[in-house]
């Protein structure tokens, strides 16, 4: 017996001593694992080292630690094991109390590693965490007493002593609404405006806010006696109450409402709006702000800024439609990691837009600067784009996330000195790019939530309006497809819905055809071509403006796309009339200004066009005929050597575009983009025709 005890003792032993040899963090680790929450703090196993999680996420293929290090840290050596509790929390003390809740704030516990958060206690009886020092314990029942502590944590799960203890008794309810807002005022009017003031409404506890009504519509909630209502059509009645709310949520009855009709819209306001990419300050030769005369348009769309979720951005489908597959840890304007929470806005490219760390282009500081030489000049950040929309589904489906999007659209206005939103997400409920593996891009429910992220952006817009003293702006590039006015998931006429949060929408139109398809076309048409084989009677740009017109959606709210590129086809055959259009084509044309894209001033550059008599770009040049489709009143070249086909926009198309735009009174064009019209012929078209 004595025997066998030694060989007991001996065999534990060597047991201690095995497991003394070993990391103290590899006896609770698991293997890493995809599409696995993980937080702060978890350890894990991969290829043979351990890695501990330094931001909480959940993991997707790809993400494997040693790839991530802005989600994992690896270990190294044998670390002490964390034993000592913080201290205990200090002057804890109760805030407000209501019939259902009471805060509680108190001082911060310290460790000898780090406090991870508290625990709160009502009574022995946990009633919640906190990262902070403040937490509000709810659910409480009204006139009764209860007994609060705190206690610190580390990591390591070691809990800190109680806090002092505080005795708090909760109020009766308070069921009792304000009494309504009364003298109701219309004051200041403009063609998108209206400015409202109120006599402040009483309440048994006190009014905590107003809401603002148009219609039946709720469009804001503020705590003062004015509010400017902006974003209207012009020429348009309106009517509008408010109501107050005391803490406890009851709401008032509606005050007396009053309407107002806006004004006229000025002559003179039509908005030129001109998308300036990112990367073109890379191309040979550099396209960078320098390049960039301020005085032709009235908006600079940035583009694109990109979404973060779970600490990185970017795009990894491996689709062959998505042109690329990179994906970046999310980082400031020095390239830092910045910890952005899933669904803030984020610089695409840091060096592009910023500093990057260091001799970056400053894109975005230097847009800035050209308002001195125009100070009517507005700047927009475009979110999102073809290659960059696959996380809007995620976070227009959250209200946390789109709340951390308008957020930090809040914080990046007013770092840059930048005027308004515009977000392109291509597309709700119908991603262009098809999702990278076990990820989710698009629901049923999109346009839906797409609506409600509008709301809540024009919400914090707006509230940071007031407070800057400027009007925010937002607005959207939407397809021309009919598809993408079509209801989905539940709603009901949702882009006009959508439309009251916008101050307008450019409506991308353009790419009806190209050289994905297989017989020569016109890929931006003013008007239908009767004799177009396609079919397709509704590609053009006057049947697109009628079907968002028809949907209610004011001329005022809308824009027209202007293409300053065109596109080509190889192997196409002259046709009966020697012209190539609407012929079979092999493919598309490989000699453009990027594969099958022809910038305008590509074309002028090399010789594709020349000028005629008037100094405008109409004959054509390199063997190329150029001819002009009266239907559809754009023009396009035919090389019957070579068998090259290219549709493309010039002087006079886009003459024509802008005396639509005018007739159907719309807000002005959009045009894609500036690097493409480097010799800024057809900018200045539009800027002479349209008045702004």
């Amino acid at each position: 017996m004595a025997q066998q005890t030694k060989r007991g003792l001996a065999f534990c032993l060597v047991v201690l001593l095995l497991l003394m040899a070993l990391p103290l963090t590899a006896l609770g680790a698991n293997p890493w694992a995809p599409n696995t929450a993980y937080k702060t703090g978890d350890v894990v196993t991969y290829s043979g080292s351990n890695y501990e999680c330094i931001q909480g996420h959940t993991s997707l293929t790809g993400w494997e630690p040693s790839n991530v290090p802005a989600l994992w840290k690896k270990q190294t050596g044998t670390p002490a094991p964390d034993t000592q509790a913080p201290t205990a929390p200090t002057v804890l003390k109760a805030g407000a109390v209501t019939g259902a809740s009471v805060a509680l704030s108190w001082n911060a516990s310290t460790d000898n590693v780090g406090v991870s958060g508290y625990n709160i206690y009502n009574g022995t009886t946990l009633a919640g965490s906190s990262a902070s020092t403040s937490f509000t314990v709810t659910g409480l029942a009204a006139n009764t007493s209860y007994t609060f502590t705190v206690k610190a944590k580390d990591a390591a799960g070691n809990l800190s002593a109680s806090s002092n203890a505080v005795t708090v008794t909760t109020t009766a309810p308070d069921t009792q609404a304000p009494t309504a807002p009364t003298k109701l005022t219309v004051g200041t009017v403009t063609a998108n405006s209206v400015a409202l003031s109120w006599t402040a409404s009483t309440d048994n506890v006190g009014v905590a806010s107003y809401e603002v009504y148009k219609g039946t519509a709720l469009v804001a909630a503020v705590t003062g006696t004015s509010y400017t209502v902006t974003g209207l059509t012009a020429s348009t009645l309106y009517t509008f109450t408010v109501k107050a709310k005391d803490a406890a949520g009851n709401a008032s009855p509606a005050s007396a409402a009053v309407t107002a009709t806006t004004t006229a819209q000025p002559a003179g306001s039509n908005e030129i709006i001109a998308y300036f990419p990112s990367w073109t300050s890379y191309n040979t030769p550099e396209f960078t702000v320098a390049n960039v005369d301020p005085t032709k348009m009235t908006v600079i769309n940035y583009a694109f800024l990109d979404v973060c979720w779970n600490g990185r951005h970017g795009n990894p489908s491996t689709d062959p439609g998505n042109p690329n597959k990179n994906t970046w840890p999310c980082q400031d304007g020095n390239g830092v990691p910045n910890n952005a929470p899933n669904g803030a806005i984020v610089l695409g490219d840091p060096y592009a837009d910023d500093t990057g760390g260091g001799g970056g282009y400053e894109s975005l500081k230097k847009l800035a600067q050209l308002k001195t030489q125009n100070p009517k000049l507005k700047l927009f950040a475009s979110v999102g784009g073809w290659t960059w929309s696959n996380q809007f589904s995620n976070l227009a489906a959250d209200p946390t996330t789109r709340q951390n999007f308008a957020t930090s659209a809040v914080s990046f206005l007013r770092q840059y000195n930048f005027d308004g939103i515009d977000i392109d997400w291509e597309y709700p409920n119908s991603i262009g790019v098809p999702c990278a593996a076990g990820q989710t891009c698009q629901r049923t429910a999109d346009k839906a939530n797409y609506t409600l992220l509008l709301q809540t952006l024009r919400q914090q817009l707006d509230t940071a309006g007031q407070q800057d003293g400027k009007r925010y702006y937002i607005t959207i590039a939407s397809s021309a497809n009919q598809s993408f006015l079509s209801d989905a998931g539940g709603t009901s006429n949702w882009l006009s819905q959508a439309a009251t949060y916008l101050d307008w929408i450019n409506i991308m139109t353009y790419d009806y055809h190209g050289p994905w398809e297989n017989v020569s076309n016109i890929p931006s048409a003013l008007y239908k071509d009767p004799s177009d084989p396609s079919g397709a009677t509704l590609f053009n740009v006057e049947s697109t403006v009628n079907l968002y017109l028809n949907k209610g959606i004011p001329a005022s709210k809308l824009t027209v796309g202007e293409a300053f590129f065109g596109y080509g086809w190889n192997g196409c055959n002259a046709g009966p009339k020697g012209d190539g259009l609407y012929q079979n084509c092999t493919g598309g044309a490989t000699t453009g200004s990027d594969g099958s894209t022809f910038n305008f001033s590509y074309l002028q550059n090399k010789g594709y066009l020349t000028k005629d008599a008037s100094g405008k770009y109409t004959v054509g040049g390199n063997g190329f005929t150029r001819y002009w489709n009266d239907a559809t009143k754009t023009p396009y070249l035919y090389n019957p050597t070579s068998k090259i086909f290219i549709a493309y926009e010039d002087e006079a198309s886009i003459h024509l575009k802008n005396e639509f735009i005018k007739t159907k009174g719309l807000r002005g064009a959009m045009f894609w983009e500036l690097e493409a019209d480097s010799n800024r012929n057809l900018q200045t078209i539009v800027s002479n025709d349209l008045p702004h």
